[in-house]
């Protein structure tokens, strides 16, 4: 395996120096996908709000910035991403507002809270059985709970077509994990656009 591949890997699960400099580029290419999916999900400041997949802890800053009365609490499976996140939300973590788990989303920890709003950046594409943990997460979702997937391919020679394919194969997912209301909405970005893929818990 090459250095490139040795390094692709780190985005699926950050490790040692390869990975702390991967959740560097995640916090620094990441942060307008994040805005971007959490302007979808019209957060409340009473929300309880779960993030699959926290990586370096962009996300979860931005959201803690909202929530005022609910809590956010963020998984991810890597030590690595779990320690720069913390620091990225040292505040709102000595605050109570935000909860790090180091939990794996093929299998989900027990929370002590259901969630208004449920979200993934870039991660879904990592996930064992898709279907199985958006089902499973279904059961800490509050009725009517909203569901946003967001991905920006990155594979070689992606392109809008790529995007919008990624869209239709998502909303395949969250219909047979029983979302409903499923609808797709597309972002301009560079290099390639992102797509989010966005259903309520009914």
């Amino acid at each position: 395996m090459g250095v490139f591949d040795k390094f692709s890997l780190q985005f699926r699960k950050p490790e040692g120096k390869l990975g702390r400099f991967a959740g560097f580029l995640m916090k620094k290419i990441g942060s307008e996908k994040n805005e971007w999916t959490i302007s979808l999900l019209d957060i409340k400041p009473d929300d309880n709000i779960l993030e699959m997949g926290f990586g370096p802890g962009v996300g979860l800053d931005m959201v803690s910035k909202v929530v005022q009365g609910g809590k956010v609490v963020g998984i991810d499976y890597s030590e690595v991403m779990l320690e720069q996140a913390r620091k990225n939300n040292k505040k709102s973590i000595q605050e109570g507002k935000v909860e790090l788990k180091l939990a794996d989303v093929n299998n989900l920890p027990d929370f002590d809270q259901s969630f208004d709003k449920v979200y993934a950046v870039n991660s879904i594409m990592f996930w064992d059985n898709p279907v199985q943990t958006l089902g499973a997460v279904r059961k800490y979702m509050k009725r009517d709970g909203i569901l946003a997937i967001t991905v920006q391919p990155f594979t070689k020679g992606a392109t809008e077509d790529t995007a919008k394919e990624l869209g239709e194969d998502y909303m395949e997912t969250l219909e047979q994990a029983g979302y409903s209301d499923i609808k797709v909405e597309l972002k301009s970005m560079k290099p390639v656009p992102a797509v989010c893929v966005i259903g309520v818990n009914k």
